[in-house]
């Protein structure tokens, strides 16, 4: 009866099984090679985000930074110096410039004067020259009148040389400035140009003087630490340890290919740990929680939620490995009889069909042929 009724289980096994967290836990990884002057590596210590756990030795990168820094102070000292002196160029030349319009403007009026004085001197020796013609006055008279009229025209012809040459001193005096203002403000130019490439120069220092601190990137504890002590030399890429993120681990468990269609979600699971002989602490129950689709190779990845009530004694942290247990169906006694001796069957017809074929391949008939 119980050959016939009874039931037992069909059972799929994993290659492998880990626990995992949540999130991925983070190496701790050298960005650079370098000389460790500095280690806080010690398993199972919790840390924060950003605590540095290696530092390597960067006095080098220090002092270039300490140089970097002084020539931008420099720069920049400088440059702090000559922006009042440009100012104060600027507002003399804006003084002088207003001074020196106001002497040509007084000296152009002064010509005028000057014309209005020579109109009436010629005026004046017209008349005494129409007076002379009459003989109403003498001929001296006249001289002085016409004499006066030609020192007129000398002074205002002066007066207009004064006042051309007034105005292109001004107009040099005014380009030596505005080019003196100019050349202070190419070199305050060139002095912020050169504290800008400074501090870029200063944050790419700084940013190889970070690379020297190699920081915990999540909070959590360290899961697996290498032994490194002060004046190991570390290469570029190198991983030092991990950082376990805090979280209830699950399980992942890759099975073979031939797994999918029979593995579903909600079906029960066993964990056997590695470490943990399941004769002394049981075994790990955990349900189905995700299958993949798509098998990765010859393999199919399985994710389990753990019961950890089921074992209490067995501490559930990440990396801890073994193999899974899943019960895919159960079936009695003899129909799994009949499904063994199916495939049984199913291959031994398979090998038979196979030597058929080789025995009436053309190569294996002239052999035959040839031996007769």
């Amino acid at each position: 009866m119980w050959f016939m009724g009874g039931q037992v289980g069909i059972y799929e096994i994993s290659g492998s099984t880990s626990l995992e967290v949540a999130i991925a836990a983070h190496p701790i990884a050298t960005r650079i090679d370098g000389r460790v002057v500095e280690a806080r590596l010690e398993l199972g210590r919790r840390v924060k985000i950003g605590e540095v756990l290696v530092e390597l030795d960067a006095e080098a990168e220090r002092l270039a930074l300490a140089r970097s820094e002084a020539r931008l102070a420099s720069f920049k000292a400088q440059a702090v110096a000559l922006r009042p002196e440009i100012e104060a160029r600027e507002a003399g030349l804006a003084a002088y410039s207003g001074a020196k319009t106001l002497l040509v403007a007084e000296s152009r009026a002064n010509t005028e004067e000057a014309m209005a004085q020579t109109r009436f001197a010629e005026s004046q020796a017209a008349t005494r020259r129409m007076l002379v013609s009459r003989n109403f006055v003498s001929r001296e008279v006249l001289h002085e009148a016409e004499t006066k009229a030609e020192a007129g025209h000398a002074a205002v012809r002066a007066r207009k040389a004064n006042t051309g040459r007034m105005k292109r001193e001004a107009e040099v005096e005014i380009a030596d400035r505005r080019a003196e203002i100019a050349e202070l403000q190419r070199r305050l130019a060139d002095l912020e140009g050169r504290a800008t490439a400074e501090e870029v120069e200063a944050r790419a220092i700084q940013q190889r003087i970070d690379a020297h601190f190699i920081r915990a990137a999540i909070d959590g504890y360290l899961g697996r630490v290498e032994i490194v002590r002060v004046g190991t030399v570390v290469q570029a890429g190198q991983v030092l340890g991990t950082v376990v993120p805090d979280g209830e681990p699950h399980a992942v468990a890759w099975f073979g290919s031939s797994a999918v269609g029979r593995i579903r979600p909600h079906q029960s699971a066993r964990l056997r740990l590695d470490g943990f002989p399941w004769t002394q602490y049981g075994t790990l129950a955990a349900t189905v929680d995700s299958v993949g689709n798509d098998p990765l190779g010859d393999r199919v990845r399985v994710e389990l939620v753990l019961r950890p009530e089921s074992t209490p004694f067995i501490p559930l942290v990440h990396g801890l490995s073994g193999t899974t247990e899943i019960e895919v169906e159960r079936i009695s006694p003899a129909r799994l009889v009949l499904r063994a001796v199916g495939r049984w069957l199913t291959t031994r017809t398979a090998k038979a069909a196979k030597t058929t074929a080789l025995d009436l391949s053309p190569g294996k008939s002239m052999s035959h042929t040839g031996n007769r």
